[in-house]
């Protein structure tokens, strides 16, 4: 009978063998979208790409938008892979602190492997013994080079140099992204290669020009992120991308040459010295470490280190000084501050924080404002796990909506206003831990440069504010500078290019 069927349904001009295709094409097709059971609802997604395009632009809003309809957890389909948004405090807290080990991983994303030559790095790398030492000696490295009188030094002597640029404008418009560009790779580069860039120096520019590209390259993803069988195809995107981490790592490379070859490890003089020491003394020890500390990691940690340093405290600095512009009252207030706490004639250190109430305030203000990485970097689940009342599969990619946490109307009062009185108590202190504000996350994957991101904006934000005063341009008073958000594919959340008027304070 078996064979009497099969022969049936392959009868030349048979329509049989039509409907058994399209059965079997659509029993594909449903599998491939059916949500996994215990998995969080949400929207029905296209056959192969899933719901991709419903989030090309601006997903973080979108997304927050989507809690009103699914809860604060949701899953959609990118593509070929599943994805679970967390969009509120609590359950956030959940995953990333009461389950750290469980939602610490990082997905097998086809770009993550090019930009870390197979995910050698620390931020991009897959949870584990190799990542959890290279974080410990990237944590000791920061803290040597990275804090105290040694920071405050480097960054009084690159404001000054700041200082000069700025005032050659003689009070004509300027962009304000240059000098904070030259400003922020200057003490990145003396942090991590004991570099000082002159005024003009060309690497200046194709460090911006990279970065640039970087962003534009990763947008949101490649598409064999999220449809595998795509990256064995030599798209543009992916010759694009392998271009610029070539350029990057012949940079990076070429540092560790330099800095092998004058190398004292009696004289430590910056945070890849520190890196070659920790290489140094695990070969002398004989350590089976020796493998998980090779040139190429060494490589991958200081650009993680350098590289996540400058792009988001450019960016942010960008975003505090269109802020100051538009909100000219509370510029006031912060230099008033300042200038009763400090005075003009020096300038600001890190033992001043804990006087600085407003101006702490208002840098609070302007992360979780300005939310410049949105929707993070995603995370994975290294098993499977119960999150609330939902199983999630292992190697599920996890994103967290940072957006949706700083702009959630049950915890922020009124959140679409910028108001440094959200992280002030009543009695005018700072308030240490608010409650939905997670601008570095949190957990295992909790942001390496924390500290020194946070030192670097109070020193460089109370520069400016205790010698200039910041004001639109005449004439452009009639559009907000924070209305101009690039839109489309990115990772940050930046404001397009303006200018404004920096006039020395008269004291």
């Amino acid at each position: 009978m078996l064979l009497d069927f099969v022969k049936t349904i392959f009868t030349p001009g048979s329509g049989t063998i039509t409907v058994v295709l399209l059965t079997i094409l659509v029993s594909l097709i449903y599998w491939n979208m059916r949500r996994p059971s215990g998995m969080p609802p949400g929207p029905m997604g296209l056959p192969i790409v899933g719901n991709m395009l419903d989030f090309v632009d601006k997903p973080h809003v979108k997304f927050k938008e989507m809690t009103k309809k699914y809860g604060n957890v949701f899953s959609v389909k990118m593509g070929q892979r599943w994805t679970v948004v967390l969009n509120q405090i609590d359950v956030v807290r959940d995953a990333l602190l009461r389950k750290q080990d469980e939602f610490a991983g990082r997905p097998d994303l086809n770009s993550f492997a090019i930009v870390s030559e197979n995910r050698q790095n620390i931020m991009l790398a897959d949870y584990s013994a190799r990542w959890k030492l290279h974080r410990k000696l990237s944590h000791s490295a920061i803290r040597n080079f990275a804090t105290g009188k040694n920071l405050e030094s480097i960054v009084h002597e690159v404001t000054e140099r700041i200082g000069k640029r700025i005032d050659e404008q003689h009070g004509k418009p300027i962009d304000p992204k240059q000098v904070v560009c030259l400003g922020v790779y200057n003490i990145l580069g003396r942090l991590c290669f004991a570099h000082k860039y002159e005024l003009d120096d060309p690497r200046i520019t194709w460090l911006v020009r990279i970065s640039r590209e970087t962003f534009e390259s990763f947008g949101v993803g490649m598409l064999a992120d999220f449809i595998p069988i795509l990256r064995f195809l030599p798209t543009p995107g992916v010759r694009k991308l392998k271009q610029i981490l070539e350029e990057n790592l012949t940079f990076m490379h070429d540092e560790l040459k330099r800095h092998r070859e004058s190398f004292d490890p009696s004289n430590i003089r910056d945070i890849l010295d520190s890196l070659l020491l920790a290489q140094k003394e695990t070969i002398d020890e004989g350590s089976d470490l020796v493998e998980s500390l090779t040139d190429t990691h060494l490589v991958q940690t200081i650009n993680d280190i350098f590289r996540a340093g400058t792009d988001t405290t450019i960016v942010t600095l960008h975003w505090i000084l269109a802020i100051m512009a538009e909100y000219p009252e509370i510029q006031k207030k912060v230099a008033m501050e300042i200038e009763e706490v400090v005075g003009h004639e020096r300038p600001s250190t890190l033992g001043d924080r804990g006087r600085l109430l407003y101006t702490e305030a208002t840098i609070m203000e302007v992360l979780r404002f300005s939310t410049i990485v949105p929707m993070g970097l995603p995370h994975a689940t290294t098993c499977d796990v119960m999150l609330g009342d939902f199983q999630i599969p292992k190697n599920t990619v996890v994103s967290i909506n940072h957006y949706a946490l700083h702009f959630d109307e049950e915890i922020w009062d009124e959140p679409k206003l910028f108001k440094p009185e959200h992280f002030l108590e009543d009695s005018g202190s700072v308030r240490q831990h608010p409650n939905s504000f997670l601008p570095f996350s949190t957990g295992r994957r909790s942001c390496l440069g924390e500290s020194l991101a946070k030192a670097v904006l109070f020193l460089i934000f109370t520069w400016f504010l205790q010698n200039y005063e910041i004001s639109k341009v005449p004439g452009d008073k009639g559009e907000s500078l924070l209305e101009r958000t690039k839109s489309g594919a990115s990772l940050l959340r930046e404001l397009d290019s303006y200018e404004v008027i920096m006039k020395r304070r008269v004291h």
